[in-house]
């Protein structure tokens, strides 16, 4: 029997226990590693992604779209001039199909600059140009990956935590995937940690708020 397994065993037949074997101050200490140990055992089903790859580019590059585009494209935007960053299908269809460069995008940063990302795809000859998350949201569809799950909350406004796995960490679930994310405050400097599910539709649901990993007293100043 495993470890995990056998911790969960143990659990329930404390539960049994009768009344006079439950006093034992041992038995106590028992219950109380036991119980501890189980906790770690939840952990344990958590994978985290690599730091690396916690970067919203690193994220859409994994969308996969439910439709089969003619093409279509990631730019990211610095200032007011998009780069492609990610492409599929033929690049040829966008001098034939007049393209139109899009600077309006989603997810913007870069204080005291100004970035963002967009998505524009050709369907049917005709182009259309992602710059809202909602439409992006829409664009992901049906949750195909972890990747895209950790948009959608991104999408909902929670964060993700390049530094530590309390607020990027997943696990699968029958019908989506289970996330620990991150609400970041700059001033003062906080993270707190979140438990939410996002079901193959794309619905995100929070379902436990595991409190504070990180207060300080300094504000961070862009």
């Amino acid at each position: 029997m495993a470890l995990c397994d056998f911790v969960t065993h143990m659990n329930k037949l404390a539960v049994i226990l009768p009344p006079k074997m439950n006093n034992f101050k041992h038995m106590k200490k028992i219950i109380l590693v036991v119980f501890l140990i189980f906790l770690s055992c939840e952990d344990l089903k958590y994978k985290s992604l690599d730091s690396e790859k916690t970067g919203i580019e690193n994220l859409l590059k994994k969308i996969i779209p439910n439709k089969n585009y003619e093409y279509w494209e990631i730019n990211y935007v610095y200032g007011f001039t998009p780069k492609v960053i990610f492409s599929k299908g033929k690049k040829e269809l966008k001098k034939k199909y007049n393209f139109e460069e899009n600077n309006g995008g989603f997810f913007t940063g870069c204080q005291p600059g100004y970035c963002n990302y967009n998505i524009n795809f050709l369907e049917n000859g005709k182009w259309h140009y992602i710059k809202e998350e909602k439409e992006l949201a829409r664009f992901i569809n049906k949750i195909d990956n972890v990747e895209e799950a950790f948009l959608i909350a991104r999408i909902n406004e929670y964060d993700i935590d390049s530094n530590d796995k309390k607020g990027r960490s997943y696990t699968q679930t029958e019908n989506g995937y289970k996330l620990k994310v991150m609400k970041y405050n700059s001033c003062p400097e906080s993270k707190e940690s979140f438990l939410v599910s996002i079901d193959s539709l794309g619905k995100l649901k929070q379902l436990e708020n595991l409190g504070f990993y990180l207060k300080s007293k300094d504000c961070i100043v862009y």
